[in-house]
């Protein structure tokens, strides 16, 4: 169904007030997910919202959580985000990555004590979108098996990549063949996935969700995408004193705490010396649309449609059964 986009922000944060949520809080969390679903990612959008419900009333959420500078070092910080809900504190780490790189030409923010942050590309957005270079990354709960394994160790572990250009140019993607929210959405709809993406709890190919959600899902490319999750699990998890692989929990089943990690990097391009980088990356990009030779109508740059979607559309997309969850949790308790 259709419903009016501020319609739809309205509910989400009422949804997370009669929670126990402040209203700065679930207003910026709920423009985080209804941005995925104007973005077209109905997987993490309004549909998670029920999740992080349950993560506040299992107590895994701190509506009042702290969040604090735990290490420091020049341009490179670590926070603690005191249990907060994960948007509100992606939010925090990705404005002060953008300050130290004003100060150091680089900003590197680790996040640990933290929950689910929702879209990881709609931060690395705002940091492009104010000039900077963005790369996040983030683990999850174990869904997904190292190449050539049979137990599900790694996570679904995103990467998102954000350059400050006209076209924009804004990489979101996990390192699963398909996404666990992407699963979760077919689930919802009742539809299958597609071949070669998962396996079932006895280690055989499926291509039911419900069947992948309790078995494991595969890496993208097999071997590449199982390096790229493994070096996440390290950097995103280990590397800012977050957990890795099985210590991972409370990303997916919001019963348990969340202790998964973040990192997010900001680079100011004047800092390397030349004040054309953008000017220059664009004209790159715009060039390479214009003489690819593409077969289809035209070359979509990561990110280029859905951010515009986002900033165009004035209705979102929802599915009939998540519109009718997100009104129910609305209503005071």
């Amino acid at each position: 169904m259709e419903v009016d986009r501020q319609r739809a922000v309205d509910v989400a944060t009422a949804a997370f007030e009669s929670h126990g949520i402040s209203a700065s809080d679930a207003e910026l969390t709920a423009e985080v997910l209804v941005s995925a679903n104007a973005r077209g990612k109905h997987s993490h959008g309004l549909l998670r919202l029920p999740r992080f419900i349950r993560g506040i009333e299992h107590g895994n959420v701190d509506p009042d959580g702290d969040i604090e500078i735990t290490a420091e070092r020049g341009s490179s910080v670590t926070l603690s985000g005191g249990s907060r809900l994960g948007p509100v504190v992606a939010s925090e780490a990705a404005v002060l990555a953008m300050e130290r790189a004003d100060e150091f030409g680089i900003g590197a923010i680790g996040v640990h004590d933290t929950n689910h942050l929702g879209m990881l590309g709609y931060y690395t957005d705002l940091i492009r979108s104010d000039g900077y270079v963005g790369v996040a990354i983030t683990n999850t709960e174990p869904a997904m098996p190292p190449h050539g394994g049979t137990e599900p160790i790694l996570g679904t572990n995103p990467i998102a990549i954000g350059l400050p250009t006209d076209p924009v140019f804004n990489l979101d993607m996990s390192t699963s063949a398909i996404a666990r929210g992407t699963v979760l959405h077919k689930k919802a709809a009742d539809e299958p996935i597609p071949e070669d993406r998962a396996l079932d709890a006895t280690g055989e190919p499926t291509t039911d969700p419900d069947a992948a959600l309790q078995g494991m899902i595969l890496p993208f490319g097999g071997v590449k995408g199982s390096g790229i999750a493994i070096a996440i699990e390290v950097l995103a998890g280990g590397l800012v004193g977050a957990a890795m692989g099985t210590a991972v929990t409370g990303t997916y089943h919001t019963k348990d705490p969340c202790t998964k990690g973040d990192l997010f990097l900001t680079i100011d391009p004047e800092a390397f010396g030349n004040p054309n980088f953008a000017s220059e990356a664009s004209a790159f990009l715009r060039d390479m649309k214009r003489h690819s030779g593409s077969t289809t109508d035209e070359i979509r740059l990561p990110g280029e449609r859905s951010v515009r979607r986002d900033r165009d559309r004035e209705t979102v997309e929802i599915e009939d059964d998540c519109w009718q969850d997100v009104c129910a949790l609305a209503e005071p308790n």
